[in-house]
C-alpha cells in the first residue's frame, strides 16, 4: 500500500476543517435570518399600528430602514456565503465586500442613534448631554468606518470567488476586530447615564409604563448588544480566518431586531402611559420627550395627608382636551394604583398629589 504524503494529508486536513467552520458558518447566518423575519412576522401588525399609521420621525426612518434594508443585504449574504451561487464575477465580489461592509457600518449606526436619542429624552435634552453625544456619536462612527475600510483596503486584493466552496472569500487583518472596540465603549457610556437617571427616578418614585419600558429594554438591549461586540471581537481575534463569518451575519441580524422591539415596545407602551393632544401629537413628541418632569414628583404628597385648599376629583371626572402637554407628563407619573389629582384653581393646571 503506497502511504500518502504528509503534505497533502495535511492540506486535506485544513481542507477539512474550512468546510466544517463554513458550515457552522452558514447555519449560525442561516438561524439569525431566521429570528430576523420571525420576528418581523410576529412584529408586522405592531409595525402598521405604531409606526406606518403615526407622524413621520427621525426615529420611524431609522427603523424602516433597518427593518426592510437589512433582510435585503442578508438574501445576498446567504447567497454569496450559502454557497448558492454556482459562478460569481470578480467585481461582484470586490463590489458587495465594500458595499456589505459600508452597510453593516450604518445599521449598526442607526442603532446606536436610536439608543442615544432614547437616552437624550430620558435626561429631558439637556444641552450638555447634546453636545457629549453628538460628540460622541462621530467619534464612534468616523473611528469604526476608518479602522473597518483601512483594513479591508489593504486586504482587498485577496477578495476572489473560491470554486470550491462556492462563495466569495477574502483573507482578514488580524486586527480588525478592533473596530468593535469604539461601539463597546460608546455603549457603555450610554448604560452607564441610563443606570444614573434610573437611580434617579426610582428614588423620585416616578413608576409609569413609559419609564419600566426604557429601563427594563435599555438594560436587556445593552447586555445583548455587548454580548454581540464581544461575540465578534473574540471570533475575529482567537479563531481562524475561515471562522470570520461565524458571528457576521448572527449579529447583524441580532441587533436590527433588538433595534425594533425597541422601538416597538416603546411606542406600545404608550397606549396605556400617555394620551392625545387636540394637534394629535404625543407627550412623547420631541418638543417634550420622555422625561418625567420633576416638579411633579416635588409636589407629591407623600404622608397621604390631603391639602384643604386643593379640590380632588377622580380620574373618570378629568377632562382630558382642556389638559396641556406639560399636565399629561405630570399625570403620566402617577402610579397605577393612585386615583386622585389635585387641581390648582388658580392656574387651573393639573398638579400630581
Amino acid at each position: 500500500m503506497v502511504s500518502a504524503d504528509p503534505a497533502t494529508v495535511a492540506h486535506l486536513h485544513e481542507l477539512e476543517i474550512a468546510l466544517h467552520h463554513i458550515f457552522a458558518s452558514k447555519c449560525l447566518a442561516i438561524a439569525g435570518f431566521c429570528i430576523l423575519i420571525y420576528d418581523h412576522i410576529l412584529t408586522f401588525s405592531q409595525e402598521v399600528e405604531l409606526i406606518w399609521k403615526q407622524q413621520r420621525s427621525w426615529v420611524s426612518v431609522f427603523f424602516v430602514l433597518n427593518r426592510y434594508i437589512t433582510p435585503l443585504v442578508l438574501i445576498v449574504d446567504i447567497y454569496d456565503k450559502g454557497g448558492l451561487a454556482s459562478s460569481l464575477s470578480q467585481s461582484f465580489c470586490v463590489n458587495w465586500y465594500f458595499a456589505e461592509s459600508a452597510w453593516n457600518l450604518v445599521a449598526f449606526g442607526l442603532i446606536h442613534a436610536l439608543v442615544a436619542l432614547r437616552l437624550h429624552a430620558i435626561w429631558g435634552r439637556p444641552r450638555w448631554l447634546s453636545i457629549t453625544l453628538s460628540v460622541l456619536f462621530v467619534t464612534y462612527f468616523v473611528t469604526t468606518a476608518v479602522i473597518a475600510f483601512k483594513f479591508e483596503i489593504d486586504f482587498a486584493h485577496t477578495v476572489a470567488y473560491n470554486p470550491l466552496f462556492k462563495l466569495c472569500f477574502a483573507e482578514v487583518s488580524p486586527y480588525i476586530w478592533t473596530c468593535w472596540l469604539p461601539a463597546l465603549i460608546f455603549e457603555c457610556f450610554v448604560f452607564i447615564l441610563t443606570i444614573i437617571k434610573a437611580i434617579e427616578h426610582s428614588k423620585r418614585k416616578v413608576n409609569t409604563p413609559v419609564v419600566r419600558v426604557l429601563y427594563r429594554d435599555g438594560i436587556i438591549y445593552f447586555v445583548v448588544i455587548s454580548l454581540c461586540s464581544v461575540f465578534n471581537m473574540m471570533v475575529w481575534l482567537l479563531a481562524p480566518s475561515t471562522l470570520v463569518a461565524l458571528s457576521k451575519y448572527f449579529v447583524l441580524c441580532i441587533v436590527p431586531t433588538m433595534g425594533a422591539r425597541l422601538v416597538l415596545n416603546l411606542r406600545g407602551s404608550r397606549r396605556e402611559d400617555l394620551m392625545p393632544t387636540h394637534s394629535g401629537r404625543t407627550t412623547s413628541d420631541d418638543q417634550y420627550g420622555y422625561e418625567m418632569n420633576s416638579k411633579a414628583s416635588a409636589n407629591r404628597s407623600y404622608n397621604g395627608t390631603p391639602d384643604r385648599n386643593v379640590v380632588f376629583v377622580s380620574r373618570d371626572e378629568v377632562h382630558i382636551g382642556s389638559l396641556s402637554p406639560q399636565d399629561r407628563i405630570q399625570l403620566n407619573q402617577i402610579k397605577s394604583n393612585d386615583r386622585y389629582y389635585r387641581l390648582g384653581s388658580k392656574d387651573g393646571k393639573v398638579h400630581i398629589v
